[in-house]
């Protein structure tokens, strides 16, 4: 028990931008096509160059914003499976350790009832 706050250090941070990152891409995939369409309400659809940058912000914060969020959900995924195999050992260890020292109670008590 007093390990496992060492083992789960900084998992739910990871956990938080994993979530937050796409979020954000999407936030700025919204903006960038508000700005599109607000180039097309000024000043209509001839001229394409107008709204490449609205479109082309949409694009890159999408990117971005799953180009952070991969990599930080397998970092996740990977030290949270890595801690839980962790706890799952020590928590093994722990019950052939008591076990063990039931057994040599149980072995004590007989050996002295038979003293006795």
């Amino acid at each position: 028990l007093r390990e496992l706050p060492v083992l789960q250090r900084g998992l739910a941070m990871l956990a938080v931008f994993g979530a937050v990152a796409p979020l954000l891409g999407l936030l700025g995939t919204v903006t960038g096509m508000i700005d599109t369409f607000r180039v097309i309400t000024l000043f209509g659809t001839g001229d394409p160059k107008l709204m490449s940058g609205g479109i082309s912000e949409a694009l890159v914060t999408t990117e971005l914003g799953l180009t952070v969020s991969i990599p930080i959900m397998l970092l996740h995924t990977f030290l949270s499976r890595r801690a839980d195999r962790i706890v799952g050992q020590m928590e093994e260890k722990a019950v052939q350790l008591t076990n063990f020292i039931q057994m040599n109670r149980k072995r004590e008590l007989a050996s002295q009832a038979a003293e006795a």
